[in-house]
């Protein structure tokens, strides 16, 4: 909800900054809103397995995974028009009511479950869960725990380590496809334009799919073969010869991210306890942002130095342990559903 409201507050900068044409302000604003977005994200990844039962968690995920591809085909063709007829400061205005009406949303959340006379959060069945001693620790001990639960447990060791391949490769795919379509297929900006749209119409499609279909069962499989699908898309946008392939190697990649970006999230949660579900994320946060920064310098390199097509078969060659790992590790542990687990740290059970 802070964070919400601090985001309402930059929007607001970002306004005032348009109008007064103060690029080095706006520049500042953008750096503290992404900044702040990592709390938000964090804290209601932790928040959901507190509202939504562990059988539901892969429909849950689905739908909000739906939510955000519709949101970003219309979000920036809202964004368009606002600009295009009441010019930048208006578009921001409106981009920062956005942020005020979800904090006003999790305000009213927050007073139902504060409102739970017993402490602890409630799951989906109305009964209460212990959160055990989670909630009195201090900021140093949080990361100490986080790292301890990471340590302990070897299947969500190899589901974050799994994980930080397609973070990588993300990394490289959304740098490397601006300089394959200016330089390689020497098309203009609008077709930049029109692979995204494309890339977010066949990821609407999945979300929908995956949502109606995936069952907590096969949500290891689901992660391992969508893994599959994002380096064969790699192979075929690196060798794409025109546009026409480079969309097939585009919707594939958008028909598996997708189901992956559902599996990963519902598996994070049905292995990391409930309680110190945001302290994992937040450590896996920081060390995706690594994978990031390390996937846009392999990218600038290659660009600068070898061929924009590089990029794409490189990343989907340094993935391929990450996908061994995904069948190897995740894929057989993820066969029987269970629970979040509950309780103190020293009690989690470790599964070799």
């Amino acid at each position: 909800m802070v964070a919400d409201v601090v985001r309402f507050a930059v929007g607001l900068g970002l306004a005032w900054c348009a109008v007064m044409e103060s690029a080095a302000g706006a520049l500042v604003l953008v750096a503290v809103g992404n900044g702040i977005a990592v709390f938000f994200s964090s804290s209601s990844f932790a928040l959901l397995p507190r509202l939504v039962p562990a059988d539901r968690l892969p429909r849950a995920n689905g739908m909000m995974e739906t939510g955000q591809w519709v949101m970003q085909i219309v979000g920036p063709s809202l964004a368009a028009v606002t600009l295009a007829f009441g010019g930048a400061g208006r578009a921001f205005l409106f981009d920062s009511a956005t942020f005020a009406v979800s904090a006003v949303i999790l305000w009213v959340l927050r007073r139902e479950l504060t409102a739970v006379p017993e402490a602890g959060a409630r799951d989906g069945m109305g009964e209460t869960r212990d959160s055990g001693n989670a909630t009195d620790a201090k900021p140093w001990v949080d990361f100490v725990d986080g790292i301890r639960i990471i340590l302990r447990s070897p299947a969500i060791r190899s589901l974050l380590l799994a994980s930080y391949g397609v973070a990588f490769l993300t990394a490289c795919t959304n740098y490397g496809l601006i300089f394959l379509i200016a330089r390689s297929l020497a098309l203009g900006p609008s077709s930049l334009g029109y692979i995204y749209s494309l890339n977010g119409a066949f990821a609407v499609v999945a979300a929908i799919a995956v949502t109606a279909l995936a069952k907590s069962t096969h949500l290891g499989r689901i992660m391992a073969l969508s893994m599959v699908g994002l380096c064969v898309a790699q192979v075929v946008i690196g060798i794409a010869p025109n546009v026409y392939v480079l969309g097939v190697g585009v919707a594939i990649s958008a028909l598996s991210n997708a189901p992956y970006n559902v599996a990963v999230s519902s598996l994070y949660m049905s292995r990391i306890p409930t309680a110190y579900l945001g302290r994992v994320e937040g450590i896996d946060t920081m060390v995706d942002n690594f994978a990031n920064v390390l996937g846009f310098i392999a990218a600038s390199l290659a660009v600068l130095w070898w061929s924009p097509r590089g990029i794409f078969l490189v990343s989907a060659l340094a993935v391929a342990p990450c996908v061994l790992l995904a069948f190897l590790r995740v894929a057989p542990a993820s066969r029987e559903p269970e629970a979040p687990p509950q309780g103190n740290v020293e009690d989690m059970e470790v599964k070799a």
